[in-house]
């Protein structure tokens, strides 16, 4: 009996260390205007100074764990996140390998090249802005329909 009563509590143990390392895990995004960007899908409107059609199916998803999933509107991608005191770092994205019409490729191109230049970002709750390491805007985003 006190060998099963030792296992319950070595458990119990177990299953409450996984917890709190999950919650450690959980990435909390407040931009300069101090809304959050995990959670909450985005849609590009600019890259650079380049226009993206609403229509284009690219989204973005920072997700809270610190990860990062969504659609260049020809393929779907996915990285990592990394919060630090100086900003953010985007880790090599990975992406589907489909082919689609050069204006798209081009775009999606242009899309991911610049979410991995983004070191930090600004976000009001209606726009976040990705910033490159000079404080540059290299895409704004606004919360959209993805996945």
């Amino acid at each position: 009996m006190k060998s099963m009563m030792g296992f319950v509590f070595f458990l119990l143990f177990l299953a409450g260390f996984a917890l709190v390392m999950l919650q450690g895990r959980q990435m909390s995004m407040v931009g300069g205007g101090g809304a959050e960007i995990t959670g909450i899908s985005w849609r590009p409107v600019t890259v650079g100074s380049a226009a993206i059609p609403e229509d284009s199916g690219i989204f973005i998803l920072f997700e809270v764990d610190g990860s990062i999933t969504g659609h260049g509107g020809c393929n779907r991608f996915s990285g990592s996140l990394e919060k630090s005191d100086s900003g953010i770092g985007v880790g090599q994205l990975a992406s589907t390998r489909m082919a689609c019409s050069d204006e798209i490729m081009n775009r999606e191109l242009a899309f991911m090249e610049a979410v991995q230049q983004t070191t930090d970002f600004s976000s009001d709750g209606n726009r976040a802005n990705l910033l490159d390491s000079e404080g540059n805007v290299i895409v704004t985003l606004v919360p959209g329909s993805g996945h």
